[in-house]
């Protein structure tokens, strides 16, 4: 039973906690023996699970809907991307001594000395990995350890009450747990329960009976605030939570109400939530979701969204759709809804990068849940997508090839939400009275040709053709390709304006803007680079790294505005990884 329960608690780990943010767990388990028992139950079930990985090819479901895929292989599908985290990483019992130790058995599980240091090491976010090849991934991690368990006669129990003491002064016992493992897993009796603050902490399971205020403060482990998590797991094998309205009688309501809820509850959200995305797509565009299938009826419904309070309510009502999602999977009936969460993060993205309302002008996921990313990220993305979402700049030589296969209500928009972002990101900062002149013919246009959208276009091309001549005459991007030329301008609008980082000492940032572009090629360039998570974080350090090399420096307010720097050009590097790939190739 123990060996049933571990490999459903790493399966669940694996698809709802680490896809999810990279959080760690604790085992309460019945008795010591079981905590025991549980250490090598996990233990073996990810070693089938690496074993099984080595023989699953993911290329095989490219095109697949998650969704569509079975249980077994969307749990292979989610765990693949983790295979070296998951060779490492270490499930460690934490118990109180007992008769055992007069036996020499369990001593580096009761040892103080030794829990500290499991402790502070699950204390320890998991460290970014480079992928591997996967004859490294499936060699085995652990070196074996003689855990003093009892001779096979015994029945080979690590708790058996076989066993004599050794005659002089035994030998310390070695460490069974490697010292480069991430402790992914606490699995404990009654220690931790009560007192214990781990924020890294987000799913508690418990397999042993436990009630009244021992109970609410064992659920509350999970609880601990940290950047990332929004929620905390508690998985009960045991039958307690019948007792959690006894734990909580001596609160008052307002203290304890809403602290937890069943996943059923979460799961009846999703319809609501879901249905008032759909509402208000019908009440302020006209569509629904069926026509979404359609990228000309994405483009069209965009149009509906001029006014930034309809666009802002609609993020709105989308955004608590896609929290209650993130909070559901990867249950089966969450599944259900990742169809619609595609296709209006799709319209939003088509919303977003219309208006150019985000920094830089790019649509950003960062208010999607990590799970609603993986799962929405690659319709989002690559060439079919960039036919429906034309590209952010109009000194992109496709910008004209895709305004020219719009219709021309879609394309005079796209012109114009173009101009009007490139005059306030550049000129505005740049020449602010040419902006004020450029600016004016502008709204000029608009004002004084509603509705005649060829119009529009032709009255667009003069101002079209001003500022891309002024952009080429550059002298900051003389040397520079067209990749090169919109990194320099990210450094230059999020480096070289920020104060919270140092480029006094950049002796060119052409040559940073040339670094930045050359590793991220260099990294996204390699079989085993797949836009996930903790790719684009690994990229995100090697930027970081490239950055320093070239004499950009954090300020004064330490590491987060530099690091933020090189998330945002890994994030805009992912977003375009074929125009960097090319560049590998000297396209």
């Amino acid at each position: 039973m123990i060996r049933a329960k571990a490999e459903d608690m790493l399966e669940h780990w694996v698809t709802t906690v680490l896809s999810g943010g990279g959080f760690k767990a604790q085992v309460a388990a019945v008795s010591r023996k079981a905590a025991v028992e549980y250490h090598h139950a996990l233990r073996a079930a990810r070693d089938a699970l690496l074993a099984e990985l080595a023989e699953f090819r993911p290329e095989t479901f490219a095109g697949t809907p998650i969704e569509e895929m079975d249980r077994r292989t969307r749990y292979l599908f989610q765990a693949y991307p983790f295979r070296s985290l998951l060779r490492r990483i270490d499930f460690v019992p934490v118990v109180s001594p007992g008769d055992e130790r007069k036996r020499r058995e369990w001593l580096h599980w009761t040892d103080s000395v030794r829990q500290a240091a499991y402790i502070e090491r699950f204390h320890k976010a998991f460290p970014v990995l480079p992928p591997e090849p996967d004859w490294v991934v499936t060699t085995p991690f652990h070196a074996p350890a003689d855990e003093s368990r009892a001779p096979a006669e015994a029945g080979g129990n690590p708790w058996s009450q076989d066993g004599t003491d050794k005659a002089g002064k035994p030998a310390p016992e070695p460490d069974p747990v490697h010292p480069e493992s991430p402790i992914a897993f606490l699995i404990v009796k009654s220690m931790l329960l009560t007192g214990f603050d781990a924020p890294r902490e987000q799913a508690l399971y418990l397999d042993r009976p436990i009630r009244d205020a021992e109970l609410l403060q064992a659920v509350a482990r999970v609880n601990r605030p940290m950047r990332g998590k929004e929620i905390g797991y508690v998985v009960d094998y045991y039958g307690v939570f019948e007792h959690l309205t006894e734990a909580l009688a001596d609160y008052k309501a307002a203290d304890v109400a809403d602290t937890m809820r069943s996943m059923s509850v979460e799961v009846e959200a999703l319809e609501p939530a879901a249905e008032k995305v759909r509402r208000y797509l019908r009440d302020h565009a006209g569509v629904i979701d069926a026509d979404l299938v359609d990228f000309a009826a994405v483009r069209s419904a965009a149009l509906a969204f001029d006014d930034e309070t309809v666009r802002q309510d609609f993020d709105q009502v989308l955004h608590e759709f896609l929290a209650t999602l993130e909070r559901v999977l990867p249950h089966e009936r969450g599944l259900d809804y990742v169809g619609e969460a595609r296709r209006w993060g799709l319209l939003q993205k088509r919303i977003r990068t219309l208006h150019r309302d985000a920094a830089g002008g790019a649509f950003t996921m960062r208010r999607y849940g990590r799970k609603v990313r993986a799962l929405v990220a690659e319709h989002l993305e690559g060439p079919e997508i960039d036919q429906v979402i034309a590209p952010v700049s109009l000194a992109s030589p496709l910008f004209d090839e895709r305004v020219r296969a719009m219709p021309a209500r879609e394309a005079a928009a796209e012109m114009g939400h173009a101009l009007r972002f490139h005059l306030e990101e550049r000129v505005k900062r740049e020449d602010p009275e040419k902006y004020v002149r450029l600016s004016q013919r502008l709204e000029e246009i608009l004002r004084e040709m509603p509705g005649r959208f060829e119009d529009q276009i032709q009255e667009f091309g003069p101002l079209f053709e001003q500022v891309r001549r002024e952009a080429e005459e550059d002298p900051r991007l003389a040397g520079l390709t067209r990749l090169e030329q919109v990194v320099y301008r990210l450094l230059d609008r999020d480096a070289v304006e920020n104060p919270d980082i140092d480029t006094s000492k950049v002796a060119d940032l052409r040559d940073a803007a040339r670094a930045v572009c050359e590793t991220a090629a260099r990294t996204m360039g390699k079989e085993s680079y797949q836009g996930q998570d903790q790719d684009i974080t690994l990229l995100a350090g090697e930027i970081e790294t490239a950055l320093l090399d070239h004499g950009m420096l954090p300020g004064g307010s330490g590491w987060d505005p530099f690091s933020a720097l090189a998330q945002g050009l890994a994030a805009h590097a992912n977003a375009n990884q074929e125009s960097f790939r090319a560049r590998l190739r000297g396209e």
